[in-house]
């Protein structure tokens, strides 16, 4: 395509699959949505996060984009080298994401339409690392344990889950012998059409409710799953693309690691021992809740100096 027939292209394609979601640089200085100047700090932290922790170049590297929308991420693991998959449940996604990777050429790189709760190992295969970028609050509970679970059976490396969490443990699942806390996130009214879903691309896809965990239960999961390690990423910071203050403070990034369980020499009771936190040990403090323990804090340091003086 010359850069006339890529214009001509990107508008055929907002008309009948809609605006892009993401602004992708293409060709000849085209871009998706024109070149918005937008930060895209969480994509910056999760190829950090992939280049930091890696155990091989991302060149040598096969890649899962879950949830790819139309494509960024996907297309940026391609671009460095990695043999990339994203999937994506949505026709309109699917058919733009599929003309960046023709317009860039980018044979390394592979769009299925599929709904993340059908991959698999058999399907599939194995993967040095799988992103799970904004899809499992999209998920009611028992997919999103079960996806974790499949997760951990196609990684030889690392899972990268961003997502969000509740800040309130209002609901229990029991799965397996344990015990999960989150809350329920209203996705759909439950008199949406599968018509009016399927251009909600930003709410589930066809679920009406899902399931946040909250903090602790995520990496509960994430543990009882197998991952040797998990690790909440800070830096490089994602907080508002640029913007001041937080996006949203109930949002993370963990890294989930693949590797041999380490049996201690000298602490040999350690051996089979498996702790989980507990409720509220990982929930970060509302803001005001926070001042309030700081003002609590100054007054007692307050009281002790002039009992001292």
């Amino acid at each position: 395509m010359d850069k006339a027939q890529l214009e001509q292209g990107l508008e055929a394609l907002k008309q009948a699959h809609g605006e892009w979601t993401y602004d992708i640089p293409l060709p000849y200085g085209v871009w998706t949505r024109g070149n918005l100047q937008i930060p895209h700090t969480r994509l910056r932290r999760i190829v950090q996060i992939v280049s930091d922790w890696g155990r091989k170049p991302l060149a040598q590297c096969r890649v899962l984009d879950l949830g790819c929308l139309d494509g960024m991420f996907s297309i940026e693991f391609a671009q460095r080298g990695a043999q990339t998959i994203g999937v994506e449940i949505r026709e309109d996604n699917i058919r733009k994401a599929i003309f960046c990777k023709e317009a860039l050429g980018l044979d390394n790189l592979e769009f299925r339409r599929d709904d993340v709760r059908n991959i698999a190992i058999e399907t599939y295969g194995k993967f040095d690392v799988i992103i799970c970028s904004g899809l499992l609050y999209h998920l009611p509970a028992l997919d999103a344990i079960r996806l974790v679970q499949t997760m951990f059976a196609m990684t030889d490396g690392l899972v990268v889950v961003d997502t969000h969490v509740a800040l309130e443990p209002r609901k229990m699942i029991h799965h397996e012998g344990h015990e999960y806390w989150g809350t329920l996130f209203r996705e759909h009214s439950e008199k949406a059409t599968p018509e009016q879903k399927a251009k909600s691309l930003w709410a589930s896809a066809d679920n009406s409710t899902s399931f946040w965990f909250t903090r602790p239960s995520l990496v509960n999961l994430l543990s009882g799953a197998g991952f040797s390690s998990v690790h909440e990423c800070l830096t490089p910071a994602h907080l508002n693309y640029g913007q001041p203050g937080l996006e949203h403070r109930n949002r993370c990034t963990l890294v989930a690691l693949k590797g041999e369980l380490c049996d201690l020499l000298t602490s040999p009771v350690v051996r089979g021992l498996r702790e989980e936190f507990p409720e509220r040990s990982l929930t970060y403090a509302p803001e005001s809740t926070a001042m309030d323990l700081l003002k609590a804090l100054g007054k007692k340091m307050l009281g002790g100096g002039r009992r001292k003086g």
